[in-house]
């Protein structure tokens, strides 16, 4: 049977697409988190859509100012932004004010984009959990960004079904988005 055209082009700009991932990390064991949930998200968009992600300490936005210039570029632009942060024992001021500065800056992709917290560990109580999440939540909104997060306690990676439903309606808005950009 032939595909009627609009079919087919959604079917090519969601196969052609790139899915840009940034991830913020403050130390080895939140790195470790952030590459798996990157993975995780890389094998959801499958053959839809290529990913290309990068990570970054947290630190590194303190080195220089064109490095700090360059994460912020690439983190206005990822539809993906994963910060994962282990120790919640002290407000993390430094990474929401920079989250805070990305608002104003205008992103280069289609679709509202996605803000992953992967907060937390086994040996880190969090004291300001709920100060964390509030703050990333105002931070997503105000990038158009889609904000969901997790609890990096034991085992808290092994499955993908809290990422998996966030994951694709990421999908479906770049895939409208595109279809938009095609047929305008």
């Amino acid at each position: 049977m032939i595909k009627p055209a609009d079919e087919f082009a959604r079917e090519v700009a969601a196969t052609n697409g790139k899915l840009r991932v940034l991830s913020l990390y403050e130390d080895i064991p939140a790195s470790v988190r952030a590459r798996r949930a990157a993975g995780t998200i890389a094998r959801l968009a499958g053959p839809r859509c290529q990913t290309a992600s990068e990570m970054w300490k947290i630190d590194s936005l303190t080195v220089s100012e064109p490095i700090k210039e360059m994460i912020s570029s690439d983190a206005a632009n990822a539809d993906v932004m994963v910060v994962a942060v282990s120790s919640l024992e002290r407000r993390a001021l430094e990474l929401v004010q920079w989250l805070d500065s990305l608002a104003a800056r205008e992103p280069k992709r289609s679709a509202a984009g996605l803000l992953v917290g992967l907060l937390g560990d086994e040996e880190n109580k969090s004291k300001e959990l709920d100060w964390t999440v509030k703050q990333l939540l105002r931070c997503a909104q105000q990038a158009d960004r889609n904000f969901i997060w997790h609890w990096m306690g034991e085992g808290a990676m092994d499955g993908s079904d809290w990422l998996t439903d966030s994951v694709e309606e990421l999908l479906a808005r770049k895939l409208a988005a595109g279809n938009e950009a095609v047929f305008v």
